[in-house]
């Protein structure tokens, strides 16, 4: 039988956001990250300061794949297999490392991954809003490895770093033939703080070091038109003060004739702020549904009245719309009828587990997925806009299409 939960057991029921959240709520304050004792401190006390062998280390990570990865199959192979298979080639942590980076390659989930000590630390202040980082987002132009953006504040914005940049080397290792998360690990995972990159602009060679560093992540902006439409632009879903803005916005824009929600290029961040943000809109409807390893685990009902007041509600995205933010267009779309104006969007319905290990590493694991209220299944499809229109340089025609539909629905 079908279990029911309300939206206020959440933090219980996601394993995502358990214990290692709360921590680190305590100990990620901005004073923190400029504390690397305090951050190490914080990670020994979250592994019981344990310091084991490296062939130890590796047959945790195999374990705790075993029992958390979300395809009981392992991707249709004998996990076993991989148990003992490096075993007694393994007799330095960097061994271990490589060892268990290529189990788990094997699973062949980009967003599955051994983070070292450095990089493990890197990742858990991304739940904070902030990130370290060199501050390129990534992307693709064919068979090309480019900047999609340069996000503020960061060194390569210092560095005058731009948009459509082709991306040569890092670290003097050519990335022709890497995906774009093999790339972000290739940064992350560097131990170095300075980075080397190469990169092409009007076909002249640029070389520049680009400094890691702590970059603030800006959630979201919103203002209201000269019409009396609210447009709340969205660039991610990151942080613990992002419920409170959201919730804070929806307030300011009440009296709006009608609300856009503009996701393009929200690459996602925390499923829980996604969940909770359309918990303030869907007045006690079903958000989404929880799978693991092929069986629901539950079903998430909303508990609190929305302080949404009804008027006309259109969701701008693209195929850069990822993750959480996919999740908060499609439970919008299901429950109030959001229209969906845009491209289709990227398709991640997964779901990873932050999960602390000894040696101050960690492991990232996709653990469940998410299905959306009308049962949907998103995964490597996304969600299909009611409203297919491609991206422009010169004119936001999205934009413009949703405040003339908003204007003659209120003609009516």
């Amino acid at each position: 039988m079908k279990q029911e939960f309300k939206i206020k057991n959440i933090l219980i029921l996601l394993t995502i956001f358990t214990t290692i959240y709360a921590l680190m709520q305590n100990y990620l304050s901005p004073y923190f990250y400029n504390n690397q004792a305090n951050i190490e401190k914080f990670l020994m006390n979250i592994t019981q300061k344990q310091t084991i062998a490296p062939q130890r280390l590796y047959v945790n990570a195999w374990r705790l794949a075993r029992n958390e990865y979300i395809d009981k199959s392992m991707n249709n192979q004998d996990w076993y297999k991989w148990r003992n298979k490096y075993l007694r080639y393994i007799k330095t942590e960097e061994d271990a490392n490589i060892a268990i980076n290529t189990m788990l390659y094997s699973l062949h989930d980009p967003y599955t991954k051994f983070l070292k000590s450095q990089a493990f630390i890197e990742q858990k202040t991304i739940m904070d809003s902030q990130i370290t980082n060199i501050g390129i987002i990534f992307d693709k132009d064919g068979e090309d490895i480019i900047v999609g953006d340069v996000l503020k504040d960061s060194s390569a914005q210092e560095k005058n770093i731009l948009p459509n940049d082709k991306i040569i080397s890092i670290n003097n290792t050519p990335v022709k033939d890497l995906s774009t998360e093999n790339i972000k690990t290739l940064v992350e995972s560097s131990d170095k703080k300075n980075i080397k990159i190469e990169i092409l602009r009007n076909n002249k060679p640029i070389k520049k070091v680009l400094t890691k560093k702590i970059i603030p992540i800006e959630t979201m902006q919103y203002y209201i038109t000269n019409n009396n439409i609210g447009i709340i632009n969205m660039s991610n879903v990151m942080g613990e003060k992002a419920i409170a803005d959201f919730k804070s916005i929806l307030h300011k824009t009440n009296d709006t004739n009608g609300l856009i929600i503009d996701l393009r290029n929200n690459y996602g961040g925390i499923l829980t702020n996604a969940i909770l943000m359309s918990d303030y809109m869907s007045d006690n409807k079903k958000l989404i549904s929880i799978i693991s390893k092929g069986k629901l685990k539950y079903e998430l009902y909303g508990d609190r009245a929305s302080i949404f007041k009804e008027k006309p509600l259109i969701i701008l995205v693209n195929s850069k719309t990822a993750s959480a933010a996919e999740v908060l267009a499609g439970i919008l779309k299901d429950n109030l009828g959001a229209i969906i104006i845009g491209e289709q969007t990227y398709g991640k319905n997964t779901i990873q587990q932050v999960i602390p290990m000894a040696n101050l590493s960690g492991l990232i694991i996709t653990s469940d997925k998410y299905i959306l209220p009308n049962g949907e299944d998103i995964n490597k499809t996304g969600i299909s806009p009611d409203i297919n229109i491609k991206a422009q340089n010169d004119r936001d025609i999205s934009l413009l299409l949703a405040l003339k539909l908003i204007n003659n629905i209120m003609k009516i």
